[in-house]
């Protein structure tokens, strides 16, 4: 038996959905028999979007999308009196229109254009672009990310599967969608996650189009791109909601990062993932998605040395990081050889697979269980993340006198210009060397009276 849609039921069925991890369907009673009804979809995430769902055809018509839910007046939303009205007025624009076999809803056929006669000497017939969908072309991008070494590939994948891949766009032709469509899109993602979330898939969304959009002029592309006939950029006048992309500056104090570098340092048989946060840590700050991607031949125990590849950026080739290892970081690296060794692995950070590298989440997470333990005991104040360590390092680097071009050196980090690129081939060995010396120093004075963790 249908009930009658309102605020209350719309409420606790979106808080079911959510504990369920379950998508709801709720059918509104509202309207005259036979015209349809008036549907309102739940996703887990809690995005909730009205359909209208005709009911001449015997359930075999398909729902047509209306709007997302809002409970008050909103632009880009319906209210539910809103919905009614709309649902209402599509019922009986649709009432006399014919049926077709297999029960769908027919409309119009346009009429064919002319057919121009002949010319003379015909050109010859151009292959029409095919209906590739956007689903596609977002794991074709996704792809490419991780064949070029980009360290945002898995989080791009990630994000796209999560949220392109279910949505009604996903199967769609990628040359087709409208700006209007994909702005909707978005307003779910923002509804069922966060703007900060909707604002990484419009950007990933755009260099996806940009990239087939490309392809047009690349004589070195693949013919596969060419065939999503690509010829503007649906994303590029959308709101690009920097609103929600303010830089983080959270920096750990004294005090924190103490606490934190002597639970990291405790235990005396740690975790792969908590290894791999020590290192990225004595390594003067690297970034986990490089720092699990070494392998044992990228390490020099000989000549002290640790190669790390840098594909941040619009890199085409990623860029090669070396970096000195002093004592600690030896000592480390040194147990973690042997290890990957025993383990058959090429990696230096060894996954649960076998021959995988760690999950550069797994060390996110370890991040995270630390700051638990901390905020349980009341001894910070606020959140912290793993990215906040490199610009806390970095940040204490400075204090220790080390300049900001030699801290850029040692982090990898705006090094794209025209003299570093082309004529500064300084290795900066001995700087690098210098400066994690410092902070060696510095990081010894946060445990002193606690024993060696490498064995």
């Amino acid at each position: 038996m249908h009930q009658r849609l309102n605020a209350s039921r719309i409420k606790k069925s979106t808080q079911l959905a959510h504990s369920t991890g379950r998508e709801l369907w709720l059918s509104d009673d509202h309207g005259a028999y036979g015209m349809g009804r008036l549907v309102l979809r739940i996703s887990p995430g809690g995005a909730r979007r009205f359909y209208y769902r005709p009911l001449r055809a015997a359930g075999q018509s398909k729902a047509v999308p209306l709007g997302l839910y809002s409970r008050i007046k909103q632009i880009g939303y319906l209210t539910l009196s809103q919905a009614r009205k709309q649902a209402s007025n599509l019922g009986v624009s649709l009432e006399n229109s014919p049926i077709v076999d297999g029960g769908e809803i027919a409309t119009p056929t346009p009429t064919p254009p002319a057919i121009a006669p002949p010319a003379d000497n015909p050109r010859p017939a151009t292959t029409e672009p095919s209906n590739l969908s956007l689903i596609q072309m977002c794991r074709s991008y996704a792809r490419h990310l991780k064949d070029t070494g980009k360290s945002s590939a898995r989080e791009v994948e990630q994000l796209l599967e999560r949220f392109v891949a279910p949505s009604e766009l996903a199967n769609q032709p990628a040359r087709q969608i409208t700006p209007i469509a994909f702005t909707n899109f978005l307003r779910e993602v923002i509804s069922e996650s966060s703007g900060r979330t909707a604002g990484k898939v419009r950007s990933y969304l755009h260099a996806a189009y940009a990239r087939a959009q490309s392809a047009q002029l690349n004589p070195s592309a693949p013919k596969s791109q060419l065939d999503y006939g690509i010829e503007s950029n649906p994303i590029s006048g959308i709101d690009s909601l920097a609103q929600y992309q303010t830089a983080r500056t959270r920096y750990l104090r004294d005090g924190e990062f103490k606490e934190i570098w002597r639970r990291i340092q405790s235990k005396t048989k740690p975790t792969i993932a908590k290894r791999g946060l020590r290192l990225c840590i004595l390594l003067g700050g690297q970034r986990a998605e490089q720092v699990v991607s070494i392998k044992v031949a990228h390490v020099d125990l000989e000549a002290g040395t640790i190669l790390l590849f840098d594909g941040k950026g619009r890199r085409v080739t990623p860029r090669q990081h070396l970096l000195p290892l002093l004592p600690h970081a030896m000592e480390e690296v040194r147990w973690l050889v042997n290890y990957a060794k025993s383990a058959h692995s090429s990696y230096l950070l060894p996954g649960s697979r076998q021959d995988t590298a760690l999950n550069a989440e797994s060390i996110s997470k370890e991040v995270l269980r630390i700051r638990r333990e901390l905020e349980a005991e009341g001894l910070c104040a606020e959140h912290f993340e793993f990215s906040d360590f490199r610009r806390t390092i970095e940040t204490k680097l400075a204090s220790l006198g080390v300049s900001k071009d030699h801290r850029a050196q040692l982090q990898s980090h705006g090094l794209s210009g025209v003299q570093n690129k082309h004529y500064d081939r300084h290795d900066y060995m001995r700087e690098k060397r210098d400066a994690l010396a410092l902070w060696e120093k510095y990081l010894s004075t946060l445990t002193e009276d606690l024993p060696s963790i490498a064995s």
